[in-house]
């Protein structure tokens, strides 16, 4: 089966993503499951549904979208219809996240109905990107992040990683459970374990990091995705814990976005 995703990263977790949207998870059964997965931001234009639904474990990796869903994203009694604009891609430009504002998404399939919520945090600034050339080789290059951490809140952390604009499998999430109110500096792994030698680190490369500010059950699900794919001990896959009601997979996503890029020198 198969989950369809935007986004996701590594050290703390870290899963198999594609260049488009696609995560593979062994789930403990064969029951197809819709997969919802919706975001909203501070940027203009980022309000976003991805509708699919899994496979069986020998099918393809395309996405296996949904069409003829109603989606809907509510906040303070104003509710926004999305439109699908792809097979199972439902998009909205009217609708702008405002960091402290609570968001609702209901999406009814076929007379079902799931439902989720998410409450968009604070922005934390970010205050820097930077690679020694001590941190940098053809097959792994680990550049810096830097942050403070407010301190008056539980804040939670979501980094996507991207070499010249493509999405990488690698993804990282932090909490402040050991660093409130402190300045955080530390370290993305982007790294090439394939065999293929034409997606090695050279010096030109763009490296973007994508710096979310994320409610604690985005936090979870993003955690918990690390060990849906079960461990090397035998033990059994599970599902990542999800905010969406109603037995959907995915998650949705109210959080801020903030983006620095550096070159390999």
């Amino acid at each position: 089966m198969k989950i369809i995703l935007r986004f996701i990263f590594l050290l703390i977790i870290s899963t198999q993503w594609s260049c488009e949207k696609a995560i593979d998870l062994k789930l403990k059964d064969n029951v197809l499951k819709y997969v919802i997965e919706g975001t909203i931001t501070n940027e203009a234009g980022s309000c976003r549904v991805y509708i699919s639904e899994t496979k069986d474990f020998g099918d393809d990796n395309q996405f296996n979208g949904i069409s003829g869903a109603i989606v809907k994203i509510e906040n303070k009694e104003i509710t926004i219809v999305l439109t699908e604009i792809e097979k199972g891609i439902y998009e909205s430009a009217a609708l702008t996240g405002i960091p402290g504002e609570t968001y609702n998404l209901t999406v009814n399939i076929k007379d079902q109905v799931f439902k989720a919520s998410s409450t968009m945090p604070q922005l934390v600034p970010f205050l820097d990107f930077t690679l020694k050339p001590a941190d940098f080789d053809t097959t792994r290059v680990t550049p810096m992040v830097k942050f403070k951490d407010p301190g008056e809140t539980k804040n939670f952390y979501w980094f996507q990683q991207f070499v010249n604009d493509r999405i990488q499998k690698q993804y990282k999430v932090m909490n402040d459970e050991f660093t409130t109110g402190q300045e955080v500096n530390d370290y993305l792994v982007f790294e090439n374990d394939t065999k293929n030698k034409s997606l090695n680190f050279k010096k030109g490369d763009k490296l973007t990091a994508e710096m979310h500010c994320v409610d604690v059950s985005v936090y979870t699900y993003l955690f918990s995705l690390f060990n849906a794919n079960g461990s090397d001990n035998g033990a059994a896959p599970s599902n990542p814990v999800s905010n969406i009601s109603g037995d959907a997979l995915g998650f949705f996503s109210a959080h801020t976005v903030q983006r620095k890029t550096i070159t390999i020198p």
